[in-house]
């Protein structure tokens, strides 16, 4: 997944000559268990700089959904984790606005996000590996 990732977001030749990507959890099993959460909030606190972040996730909508969680969420996000299985996974900065995106498809939607935000977390929608993706302006 993360080799070809950068090449389906629909990022601009130059853009994507700027891009990063960086596998931070490998996870064979795809379960989220508080562990993995865990790793992933500690994450979110080193690079957000907070231990809140702005979930972001497609569940058959056409827009996405978002909910502000913390570590004390983890119950709340493993249920998620599990119900939107196959599906992407996002961990963004707090201040994140939906608004300020235009949607396209999912791919082209976390392009936009990456480009507005220059990082961002993700779980893959088969779960089995976190991705840390930046953009240096």
């Amino acid at each position: 997944m993360s080799e070809g990732f950068l090449d389906i977001i629909g990022l601009e030749r130059n853009t994507r000559e700027k891009a990063k990507l960086k596998v931070l959890i490998e996870n064979p099993s795809g379960e989220p268990n508080k562990e993995i959460l865990s790793n992933i909030f500690d994450f979110i606190k080193k690079v957000y700089g907070t231990e809140r972040c702005t979930i972001l996730w497609w569940d058959g909508q056409t827009n996405p959904s978002t909910k502000i969680i913390s570590l004390e969420d983890i119950e709340f996000l493993q249920n998620l984790w599990l119900r939107i299985a196959g599906n992407y996974l996002l961990f963004l900065p707090i201040q994140f606005d939906v608004e300020q995106i235009v949607q396209k498809d999912e791919e082209e939607f976390i392009g936009l996000i990456l480009i507005t935000y220059s990082h961002l977390i993700l779980k893959s929608p088969d779960a089995y590996e976190v991705l840390y993706l930046t953009l240096n302006k």
